[in-house]
């Protein structure tokens, strides 16, 4: 008999390791600027409406706040573009969301729109190479906002203030440019 006969303790199929999976890489050079721009586009907004007692509409200045987290790795006249890309993606995505909500409570129909946003900003992100979070904070906002209730003249405002928090999370993104113009491109070249 053959040595090669599998027997009942062991497969014939190679088993995977997770190891692999779910070993850490060594991080990005840069992984705290896209965190510290975060911090510095969400707290400004946020406190602001904590400030006023309007809390509740701190989801769409999160919208574009969360904005900074994208492009870090870009010469900043890249960066600039891309951001402003960003933002309009963002704005584009929540304001079908926002209109969508306000217009069906149906939860089959906000969960095509939300599967067909998410599909619309996937392709957009992989063609674009927008580089990392990718699709995924785009469609986490917009989904959110797919289920938020409101009425079609809410939406205007709600977008008014998605697009101010993401003015300012541009700015964030752009503030190194006047102290360091050419960091993204040392920090490119001392990587090679």
């Amino acid at each position: 008999m053959s040595s090669a006969t599998p027997t009942a303790g062991t497969s014939p199929a190679r088993r995977l390791s997770l190891a692999g999976v779910l070993r850490l890489r060594r991080p990005s050079e840069i992984w705290f600027k896209p965190a510290l721009s975060s911090v510095a586009a969400v707290a400004p907004p946020n406190l602001l409406l904590l400030a006023l007692g309007r809390l509740d509409l701190a989801m769409y200045t999160m919208a574009g706040s969360l904005c900074a987290l994208y492009a870090h790795n870009r010469p900043y006249a890249a960066r600039a573009r891309t951001l402003a890309w960003v933002v309009l993606g963002m704005l584009g995505g929540v304001a079908v969301a926002l209109v969508t909500a306000s217009l069906t409570r149906n939860a089959v129909v906000l969960v095509t729109v939300g599967a067909l946003l998410a599909a619309v900003q996937k392709a957009l992100c992989d063609a674009t190479r927008v580089g990392p979070p990718g699709n995924v904070v785009l469609t986490f906002i917009s989904s959110a906002a797919l289920f938020v209730p409101q009425t079609l003249g809410q939406v205007p405002g709600h977008l008014a203030l998605a697009a101010a928090a993401g003015a300012w999370a541009w700015l964030v993104g752009m503030a190194p440019a006047p102290v360091r113009p050419h960091g993204p491109e040392r920090r490119a070249t001392a990587q090679a």
